[in-house]
């Protein structure tokens, strides 16, 4: 007599046992549609939050995509009452909030659905949200990936445990993974609910139901094992993407300011496309900047890397490759206006946009903080001194010869970035020095006898400003 299956409730809890989807869990939110997926996942995790001691909550999302949605609100509502699992509702206009974003409905109801949830499992005090995915929503999932041409990333199909889309601090977790669904009907029929079903999974509009009605029937003629093959092939991922995400950890900037941070190009150079990808995303998340990207995109950002210059975007993340390091920022830099030529003032102060540049005839003391200063010899000095963005065409005397001040900048690999914003002192004829908020360039090293002073400070706040 062969032995008897483990029931759902077995396999469950040895997934999440596996898995530590558990742990350190006092209190958990499970998203709730009113299908069969999703009332199973309700209906163990209850069982499994008195022997695991976590407080368990529902939260029901209305899309407002079907007449019969506030039904199935209802229905959730009042299961959970007799259940006695507390219970969140909300709802969204996904059509309207589709239209104004000019995204797809499946990508919005999504991106509403996890900001939901986001908000129920704060409300709660819950550090988790689980679903209801099961193993053939994992198979359907890797399948997708790679329709859509995904890397080794996405061949892994879905993880029993991830940040929360779009809000990272909390995990998601998916403790069905191990359940067909046959075992959440199974689930549903033994505690004697009927799921509520949504016509719209029938849809072939939405490309995850032509894979479950169409793709997926097709390739089993071929291989009666195919679901196995998929979810094993995703196993094989997630075990070669784990070396990535080590390579992506170690990759770190050498600094980080507000609104970007900067890395050494060996560091990204050596990285293969998933593990920069990574970077990118990780460091997205400091800046508080959304990621787009695809194959082309990181082409892009590899060419850049190859020739040690260029930029490259990724929605709202911005990246530049210049002098041997690599900029991440928030958002394009929008150049700052020009300055307009005027005279400096000897000794005193110049107005320079939102900075001013000092001027001594004696040098600055030393300050936490302060920008480089530059001595120029007075002797050097050819007519009245102006201040004023460089300008093409610009020379300086440098290391004995009289260069192009852009060549000057590129001999000194001052990254471009740090160009935008310079400040120019020309005399007569020729520019003596370049400044800026990391950048002191000035001509020859200045000979013996008098010399002036010059660096960069902010300007002061005016009282009333």
């Amino acid at each position: 007599m062969a032995p008897r299956a483990p029931s759902p409730l077995a396999r469950v809890r040895r997934f999440a046992a596996r898995e530590r989807l558990f742990r350190r869990l006092d209190k958990l939110v499970v998203a709730v549609s009113g299908g069969p997926d999703s009332l199973a996942a309700l209906l163990l995790l209850r069982e499994l939050g008195e022997a695991h001691g976590f407080e368990l909550a529902a939260a029901h999302f209305d899309h407002q995509l079907r007449p019969a949605s506030a039904a199935d609100r209802d229905f959730v509502a009042g299961l959970c009452e007799r259940l006695g699992v507390p219970c969140v509702t909300g709802e969204g206009d996904v059509r309207l909030a589709a239209a104004e974003s000019r995204a797809g409905i499946e990508e919005t109801a999504r991106r509403l659905r996890y900001q939901f949830l986001a908000f129920a499992a704060e409300r709660r005090g819950a550090g988790a949200v689980a679903t209801g995915h099961t193993a053939d929503d994992h198979a359907e999932t890797v399948l997708h990936h790679i329709l859509r041409g995904s890397g080794v990333r996405g061949a892994r199909g879905m993880a029993p445990a991830a940040p929360l889309p779009g809000a990272p601090a909390l995990r998601l977790i998916r403790p069905l993974l191990p359940l067909s669904r046959a075992d959440t009907l199974a689930v549903c029929e033994a505690a004697a609910v009927s799921p509520r079903m949504d016509e719209t999974n029938a849809s072939a509009a939405a490309t995850r139901n032509r894979i479950r009605h169409d793709l997926l029937p097709r390739l089993r003629e071929e291989n009666p094992a195919v679901d196995a093959a998929l979810r094993g092939l995703a196993e094989s991922a997630r075990e070669l993407f784990r070396a990535v995400e080590r390579d992506a950890d170690l990759a770190q900037p050498r600094a980080r300011v507000p609104g970007a941070c900067v890395f050494e190009l060996a560091a990204l150079r050596a990285l293969g496309a998933e593990a920069r990808l990574l970077v990118l995303e990780r460091e997205a998340a400091f800046l508080k900047a959304d990621v787009t990207a695809n194959r082309t995109r990181l082409r892009n950002l590899a060419a850049a890397l190859e020739r040690g210059a260029g930029r490259a975007a990724f929605g709202d993340l911005a990246v530049e490759v210049s002098a041997g390091l690599v900029r991440l920022s928030a958002c394009a830099d929008e150049p700052p206006a020009p300055i307009e030529e005027r005279f400096v003032n000897l000794p005193g102060v110049t107005v320079a946009g939102d900075r001013v540049l000092q001027a001594a005839t004696a040098p600055f003391p030393d300050g936490a903080g302060a920008s480089p200063a530059v001595a120029v010899s007075a002797a050097r000095v050819e007519g009245a001194l102006r201040l004023r963005s460089p300008r093409p065409g610009d020379r300086m005397d440098y290391h004995g010869y009289a260069r192009k001040v852009s060549g000057v900048l590129k001999a000194a690999r001052v990254p471009v970035w740090e160009r935008r914003g310079l400040v120019a002192i020309a005399g007569r004829e020729a520019v003596v020095a370049v400044l800026g908020d990391g950048v002191a360039l000035v001509d020859d090293a200045p000979a013996d006898g008098d010399l002036l002073h010059f660096r960069l400070a902010p300007r002061p706040v005016r009282q009333g400003e």
